[in-house]
């Protein structure tokens, strides 16, 4: 599934956490990773060489690490906007799934950390893994992808934009054997208080009808572009201890309370399509997913055309 990943860093303590998520990644069939920084001079150009060579023998060492654990990697120092660039890397090495940090600082400020990652998802057809991190005092940076696939979650709103998550939820969990709770957010504004208990029943009839999709092999597969990484799997073992759950509120905020309060290690979700909710997987929402949630977030996106 995941066979080919790029994996986004600065030269900062938290690219070193970063490195550190991808051996997660080895169950899923990982075999080649694209190691890339980005050259970025804004105000002072002419800088580039200078700041090429004082990454490389960062990305060297890096490399050395991932080769001793079984990857083939490759490096790669693009120069320009570290969005754009990100995105036209991933297209070019045509990659199953973007690895990028949110937040955290470093000697490139945000140029990948922060705003660069949400960026990235307006951008990008690949599939994107958003791994929160956060430097300490003492510049060390803490970990958050210890155990990626331990327990799942996935919001759906049962848009077309979750329903392409299925075949990678089902894939993940075949092999990881991990438990899936299917989380649906009613936003309070939408519904009459005299019709709240009926929407409820319907939802969790939505969600209900979903459990037993996925436990009876995670649909039909229709996700058939292998060079966006998409999942092509028609059927995959039953996933076990996958359960429903339904809450009001605003939908992103839900998400991340979720997300934290049920200790996830993963929040699984689309990253386009309307809905119910209309723009719960495209635009604020997924927004404020990216910008906030304190686990990493795996956004599927629309297949290429």
């Amino acid at each position: 599934m995941f066979k080919k990943i790029m994996l986004c860093i600065d030269l900062s303590p938290a690219s070193e956490s970063l490195v550190g998520c991808v051996s997660e990644m080895k169950k899923l069939g990982l075999e080649e990773v694209i190691l890339i920084h980005v050259i970025y001079v804004a105000n002072t150009p002419g800088l580039e060489v200078m700041l090429e060579e004082e990454a490389r023998p960062f990305l060297e060492r890096h490399k050395a690490s991932l080769e001793a654990r079984g990857f083939k990697v490759t490096t790669e120092m693009p120069f320009g906007l570290p969005a754009h660039a990100l995105a036209d890397a991933a297209e070019k090495h045509d990659v199953s799934l973007v690895v990028i940090g949110s937040h955290g600082r470093g000697i490139m400020g945000e140029a990948i950390l922060g705003s660069v990652s949400t960026k990235l998802l307006r951008l990008t057809r690949r599939p994107v893994l958003l791994v929160r991190l956060a430097i300490m005092d003492n510049e060390r940076c803490l970990t958050v992808c210890r155990s990626l696939f331990d327990n799942i979650l996935f919001p759906t709103d049962f848009s077309e934009g979750a329903e392409r998550v299925i075949p990678y939820l089902c894939k993940i969990t075949s092999e990881m054997k991990s438990p899936v709770t299917i989380f649906h957010v009613i936003a309070e504004t939408e519904i009459d208080p005299a019709k709240k208990e009926q929407r409820e029943d319907t939802e969790r009839f939505l969600l209900d009808a979903k459990r037993q999709r996925i436990l009876k092999g995670c649909g039909s597969g229709n996700a058939s572009e292998p060079a966006s990484g998409e999942v092509t799997e028609n059927s995959c073992e039953s996933i076990q201890g996958i359960s429903v759950e339904l809450a009001w509120g605003n939908p992103g905020q839900q998400i991340c309370t979720k997300a934290i309060e049920g200790i996830f290690s993963v929040v699984i979700m689309g990253s386009g399509g309307k809905g119910v909710t209309k723009e719960f997987f495209l635009g604020s929402i997924a927004k404020e997913v990216a910008r906030h949630a304190d686990v990493p977030v795996i956004f599927i996106p629309e297949a290429l055309k």
